[in-house]
């Protein structure tokens, strides 16, 4: 330009030997810089124009600057946003990167490795006062010493919208279904602070599992974190998948995290999910147990990240984390590669904050906000059923409850093997309907009265008749419990068969008789009811305005002969 060819030749014409003698309230004039020689140009056209384009480009600047202000706008503090920085590894192994010459590089920052196959992104999680560490976000072994490093002062995001519903990423928001390439309606921070007190609403709206033993004694509520744990194999990732398929219809977006799952595993669970239609509304954040620790410590915060997408937008969302546990290793193998201290377990010191920050960002919003919500359900697996665990303890105390799935449970053919009398709801019945608050009562109590008796079967000792009502009673409210991983049960469905399990309806039934039972009565309910039925279960107040109803029902269903088939 004709404007930096002048100021270049302004400054040799200036004699800069005089500067290093200038009093301290010196004051320059970039404007008037060689005024006279300006003044001489004036009558010329060309020059003319050159004033005018130099005015233009000091026109942000004060009529006069101090020095130091000078210097100040010669040489910008602050990095030009578009501007990259470039530094060079000089460290690499084990996942970690360590580089040189990015001074202005922040933690959380993502930084680009260009290698001979193709550049590899890395996560900052450190910064030394000589370097700074990363963790590579895929193959490392591609990465060499020397290799050039890329700064752009940006975050990690992930794409997010509508059109990733029904689509199978990796944390990095990189399809791995095969299904092409995903056009986002927006991309969203991966770490994002949680919703501040203030911008949050009650939990008040119940979340409809279709399992009756969580709707009516572990009830969840739309926004809550409600802990999932139980030993290995004991049915936590198909309660999760039952769930998620269950909220067909009820216009709620699922998000399924899996962190170190099996390839296999993860497959099944795809398929399991297209063949219960629930794809359609669902997003699966996939990381296998072959992927890089960094890539599995990141997964859940790039799935919740998709998740408030739809829940500033008012949609209620539900997302499961499986599991937790798995994420605590990967974060400690990472933390231990990058030589942070190790604490209890080995564990780092901020492993607490790992999952508080996570769970923290499940929620109610507000209206202002948009009225959605985050339901969590984060898995986590117990050994041999000890739930003093250091992680579990940790998870306890951040979540709003949790659900414990018993083995010896699941041994004796009771599926899903929830033990509600160990499990907990700190929302509670806040969010039921009268009936299904006081049916829950009651089923609890009958359960929590035949663990106290149960053991008199095994004694050869008399028992009084309540003794043996209260275990004949019990036992029949366990096998309404268990519930086929296909049956989902409406709200009103589970108040009418559980009314009858615990009023005594059903004493007189041979247990062996309950699975028929309890899948031809659905069948017969579901034809011979009405909508005014249903209303009625859900603004009633007490069961006696609908046990005349109920038992009428039940002498239907014995004369029409179908509990026979």
């Amino acid at each position: 330009m004709k404007t930096d060819k002048k100021i270049e030749q302004l400054l040799k014409d200036t004699n800069l030997d005089n500067f290093s003698a200038l009093p301290d309230d010196f004051v320059f004039d970039p404007l008037a810089v060689n005024t006279m020689n300006l003044k001489q140009e004036e009558s010329n056209h060309e020059d003319n124009n050159f004033i005018k384009d130099l005015n233009e480009d000091f026109l942000h600047i004060p009529d006069k600057l101090t020095f130091t202000q000078t210097l100040d706008f010669a040489f910008p503090e602050e990095i030009i946003e578009g501007i990259s920085q470039v530094g060079e590894v000089i460290y690499i192994g084990d996942g970690v990167c360590k580089v040189v010459g990015l001074p202005k590089a922040k933690i959380e920052d993502i930084i680009i490795v260009k290698t001979q196959e193709g550049p590899v992104k890395a996560l900052i999680l450190g910064i030394d006062d000589s370097h700074i560490e990363s963790v590579v976000m895929g193959d490392y072994t591609q990465i060499k010493q020397g290799d050039q490093v890329v700064l752009q002062n940006s975050k990690m995001t992930i794409p997010s919208g509508k059109n990733i519903l029904g689509r199978v990423v990796n944390p990095l928001g990189e399809p791995i279904d095969g299904k092409g390439t995903i056009k986002a309606e927006e991309h969203r921070l991966v770490e994002f602070p949680a919703p501040p007190v203030l911008d949050r609403a009650p939990i008040l709206d119940p979340i409809q599992t279709g399992i009756m033993v969580i709707d009516t004694t572990i009830p969840i509520g739309k926004g809550q974190r409600e802990l999932v744990i139980g030993d290995r194999k004991t049915g936590k990732t198909r309660l999760a998948m039952d769930i998620i398929a269950n909220q067909k219809g009820k216009n709620v977006i699922c998000v399924y995290v899996g962190i170190g799952t099996q390839a296999a595993k993860a497959k099944a669970t795809m398929q399991f999910l297209a063949e219960r239609g629930a794809m359609e509304y669902t997003t699966m954040v996939i990381t296998t147990s072959n992927d890089p620790p960094s890539l599995q410590y990141i997964a859940p915060y790039a799935g919740v990240a998709i998740a408030e997408h739809f829940m500033y937008k008012g949609k209620d969302v539900l997302i499961i984390y499986d599991d937790l546990s798995k994420q605590a290793k990967a974060y400690r193998q990472v933390s231990l590669l990058l030589k942070r201290s190790p604490g209890r377990d080995a564990y780092p010191g901020d492993i607490f904050f790992l999952h508080s920050r996570l769970l923290e960002r499940a929620s109610k919003v507000n209206e202002k906000l948009g009225g959605g919500s985050i339901t969590a359900l984060p898995i986590a697996e117990t050994q041999s059923g000890d739930v003093s665990d250091y992680i579990i303890t940790n998870l306890m105390s951040i979540t709003d409850g949790h659900i414990y799935l018993d083995a010896n449970m699941m041994h004796e053919g009771i599926l899903p093997a929830v033990n509600s009398g160990t499990s907990v709801s700190r929302i509670g019945s806040k969010v039921q309907v009268s009936l299904m608050k006081k049916v829950g009562e009651l089923a609890s109590r009958a359960l929590a009265r035949y663990n106290e008796v149960k053991s008199f079967e095994t004694i050869n000792t008399e028992v009084s008749e309540d003794t043996l009502r209260d275990i004949n009673r019990g036992k029949r409210v366990m096998e309404i419990f268990s519930q086929d991983s296909k049956h989902n049960l409406s709200e009103d469905e589970q108040i009418v068969i559980l009314h009858l399990a615990t009023s005594g309806k059903l004493d007189d039934m041979e247990l062996a008789e309950f699975p028929n039972f309890k899948k031809n009565f659905l069948e017969f309910y579901r034809k011979n009811t009405n909508e005014n039925f249903k209303d009625l279960c859900h603004k009633a107040k007490d069961l006696t305005e609908i046990n005349d109803y109920v038992e009428r029902l039940l002498e239907k269903y014995k004369k029409s002969g179908q509990q026979n088939n």
